[in-house]
């Protein structure tokens, strides 16, 4: 059992971080925007024409990027795609880790939740999720109890952290991808900067606020489409362990 949730811990973060390279793959450039729960599509408004004001697309990659990296927390929401697998995530978490909230869910590999705090890693799953993973019979009878992972996967808790993600993404991204022109759009009552791929934004685009330049939201490409919508920078999630009637006790 030990095996197994460990197993489970460093899979989430494995996809949390995978996310990162599906949205923001070395062809493409990503978009950020506003939160919105996993699968929402908020709406936006476009001008193609920015202000004679606005900052270069590498001035606002730049700033966005160094914003992002030096978050203490943030949260994420939206789908992405990879290898034609779609993938819904819900993430709240901070910088490095050990307090972290994530939901994932995929066709065909159910659904799965972490919850990262001081007291220990917390999983939750449907029983498709549990099945892969090849859970006991107590297990698959909690329904939407939540086990603990044993100590030895406390050591694992940067790999879900919003900082990896970020790393991931970002790195992903070079200056000499992006299109030199900078819009504008309104996604969800905040203004944005938005920058592109240089083959336009249906290869992807990085969408920044124009107050505080954080990332709002991230879009795919039509190879791996997707989008992440961001929000809480620097906020306090309100991230706690489950209630002690909603964990399970294994032996």
């Amino acid at each position: 059992m030990k095996t197994m949730t460990t197993r489970v811990v460093a899979l989430a973060g494995a996809l949390t971080i995978s996310l990162g390279a599906a949205a923001c793959s070395k062809s493409e450039t990503p978009t950020t925007g506003a939160t919105g729960s996993a699968g929402s599509t908020p709406a936006a408004t476009s001008t193609t024409t920015a202000a004679a004001d606005a900052p270069t697309a590498s001035e606002v990659l730049d700033k966005a990027k160094t914003n992002a990296l030096a978050a203490m927390s943030g949260a994420f929401a939206g789908n992405v795609e990879d290898s034609g697998k779609k993938m819904a995530i819900d993430f709240k978490g901070t910088s490095d880790g050990k307090t972290a909230d994530i939901t994932i869910e995929s066709a065909g590999d159910g659904k799965a939740r972490v919850i990262s705090v001081p007291e220990g890693i917390f999983i939750q799953g449907d029983e498709t999720f549990w099945k892969k993973q090849n859970a006991p019979a107590k297990v698959l009878a909690a329904k939407d109890k939540f086990i603990k992972a044993p100590a030895s996967a406390a050591s694992m808790t940067e790999s879900l952290s919003l900082k990896a993600f970020l790393e991931k993404a970002f790195g992903a991204v070079t200056p000499d991808q992006v299109s030199s022109d900078v819009g504008e759009e309104t996604v969800n009552g905040i203004d944005c900067w938005v920058i592109t791929d240089t083959k336009g934004k249906t290869e992807g685009a990085l969408y920044v606020s124009k107050d505080k330049l954080e990332v709002v939201r991230f879009t795919g490409s039509a190879k791996s489409p997707g989008q992440l919508d961001f929000s809480k920078w620097n906020e306090d999630l309100g991230i706690k362990a489950p209630d002690a009637s909603q964990v399970i006790s294994l032996p």
